[in-house]
């Protein structure tokens, strides 16, 4: 696969900018999904949403600068980048379990199992990017 225009700075910060507007977007959508899974034990959200939007640019550029990293086999800039992305991507799922009340234990198990799947799932791609990435040095 030729990846040759992402070696650009330019085209890296129009993905960014992009990458940006995607994650606020979504963050938008998780506090509407919030408002009405949680907002009714405790889960203020437009807290949830004030959280997630404070995050949301350096989530995104974190996450940007991770893969671009990875792309370009920076594998010690994409670890850096990755541990930061990992924390900010954990923050508003931090603040759910902080302030629920009294949760449908299916609700908490159905959250716990959907932020467990997503990180498996993540987790895996990147493994297999990087193994990719070590097989052809």
């Amino acid at each position: 696969m030729n990846l040759s225009w992402i070696k650009s700075e330019e085209h890296k910060k129009l993905i960014e900018r992009w990458w940006i507007a995607i994650v606020l977007v979504w963050g938008v959508i998780r506090a509407f999904l919030v408002d009405k899974t949680f907002a009714k034990y405790g889960v203020n959200t437009w807290v949830y949403l004030a959280i997630d939007m404070l995050i949301a640019v350096p989530y995104a550029i974190s996450t940007s600068k991770f893969v671009f990293a990875l792309i370009e086999k920076h594998f010690k800039n994409s670890l850096r980048w990755g541990a930061i992305a990992i924390l900010f991507h954990y923050i508003p799922d931090a603040y759910i379990l902080a302030t629920a009340r009294s949760v449908p234990r299916s609700l908490f198990d159905g959250f716990i199992f959907a932020v467990a799947v997503f990180t498996l799932l993540g987790a895996r791609e990147v493994v297999i990017k990087m193994k990719a990435g070590r097989a052809k040095i």
